[in-house]
């Protein structure tokens, strides 16, 4: 009795991650470089209380890895508009204070000048400084990554380079989601930068999330979940007929 409470519990806490997650995937599923999480990975938990410490449940949990298979590519003609190349990520300083990364390429000045993604933190250079643009300044990025900007007053009208975003190399199963969204690595250490970065001007990555299959998940997750009620349900009846018979027998 006792090990299909907690083999039903297990199974709901499992359900409700996993709802979380599908709730998030299909509120950013037109967010520019947005990654979903992969759908689960099997965990182990020991269960504390009353008797022996040796109760384990494995359960399949909603891992914080992303998937990093690429999103639809979107032309937008715009120069500040970026997507990088497969597995690279560009760093942001988070509204935190800390280094995160990112696959959105949305990019816009700040009043003050900075750089930032469309969500509002700001892109930083290869030294882990936020780019700041001068006043009245065209710019664009080149392939490399090279912020490049005709400064205002040129007659020339020619591009210098101005900075370098950092731009990072991932692996596959090596990056993680934050609470606010943003990438990282496993032990929050810095990814080491890109020997070869690609920057394609002018267009965005969509979001890799799918809203059809997303749905079609959610669905899948609220008839599991009410399985799992139900099997509560059983074992609290089958613990009160126990307890019943106890009494009567004594």
């Amino acid at each position: 009795m006792d090990r299909l409470i907690y083999t039903a519990l297990s199974g709901q806490t499992a359900i409700d991650s996993r709802l979380r997650q599908i709730t998030n995937e299909l509120a950013n599923v037109s967010t520019a470089g947005f990654k979903r999480s992969l759908t689960a990975a099997m965990q182990s938990y020991r269960y504390d209380g009353a008797g022996f410490n040796s109760r384990f449940v494995s359960a399949a949990m909603a891992p914080n890895t992303v998937d990093m298979s690429p999103g639809s590519m979107q032309a937008t003609g715009r120069q500040l508009d970026i997507s990088l190349g497969d597995l690279q990520l560009l760093a942001v300083r988070a509204k935190d204070g800390s280094v995160a990364y990112t696959r959105r390429g949305d990019l816009s000045l700040a009043d003050d000048g900075t750089l930032k993604i469309g969500s509002g933190e700001t892109v930083l250079n290869e030294s882990g400084a936020p780019i700041a643009i001068p006043p009245l300044s065209e710019v664009k990025m080149g392939t490399d990554g090279t912020v490049l900007i005709i400064p205002d007053g040129d007659q020339l009208r020619q591009f210098v380079p101005l900075d370098r975003l950092q731009i990072v190399q991932a692996e596959a199963n090596n990056v993680v989601l934050r609470e606010d969204g943003l990438f990282k690595s496993p032990d929050g250490s810095a990814f080491e930068l890109a020997t070869a970065p690609r920057v394609n001007s002018g267009s965005l990555e969509g979001s890799n999330a799918n809203v059809f299959s997303a749905l079609i998940d959610m669905i899948s997750m609220s008839r599991r979940y009410e399985m799992q009620v139900k099997v509560l349900k059983q074992a609290d009846e089958l613990a009160q007929r126990s307890q019943s018979q106890a009494q009567i027998r004594m």
